[in-house]
């Protein structure tokens, strides 16, 4: 079963992917030394993982890369966080963590088959968590990311009710203009 568990992670960083972007987040150091799980909305453009945000080949020089389009609605995400205690020399400060979340990246190229990137979320250890991250209780399952998630669109009937209500319009145009109507 853990060789399956790691297959499904090295496979998801192996192949031909969207591009990989990258979020930073705090969260409270208890939540850590528990290994706790938490839930969290990710924003529609983050940072490219490639140049961090200063603009490279892979972001088309934006610096930011889309994690779903515009009228889709903000995906939650939810980690269960290692555990980890940072009890270091004092001078070394918090560390921060990297934690590679498959396929919760940034999107492929319109047209394309390939799944979405990798989220590579950067977790530091504060006093808090910062506003918008929930934790979850532990009996909350933490869900596999999906192989690839489908782009939401409108539904094939509300596209054929606003044809048919535009075709409707243009017909009563042209009765209005020929004098029939």
């Amino acid at each position: 079963m853990g060789a399956q568990v790691l297959g499904k992670v090295t496979q998801a960083t192996d192949g031909p992917r969207g591009p990989d972007v990258e979020h930073r987040i705090q969260v409270a150091r208890e939540w850590l030394e528990e290994g706790a799980s938490i839930e969290f909305e990710l924003p529609r453009n983050l940072s490219c993982a490639v140049c961090g945000g200063g603009g490279c080949d892979a972001c088309d020089r934006a610096g930011a890369i889309s994690t779903r389009g515009r009228r889709e609605l903000p995906e939650l995400v939810q980690v269960k966080l290692p555990v980890r205690n940072d009890e270091g020399p004092p001078s070394s400060g918090p560390r921060s963590l990297v934690i590679r979340v498959p396929a919760h990246g940034g999107l492929a190229a319109e047209g394309s088959d390939l799944p979405r990137g990798n989220l590579l979320l950067r977790i530091k250890v504060a006093d808090e968590a910062d506003p918008g991250i929930t934790r979850l209780s532990d009996l909350t399952p933490v869900p596999a990311p999906p192989a690839h998630a489908p782009r939401v669109g409108l539904p094939a009937w509300i596209k054929l009710l606003a044809v048919a209500v535009v075709l409707y319009v243009l017909v009563l145009i042209f009765l209005r203009l020929s004098g029939r109507g």
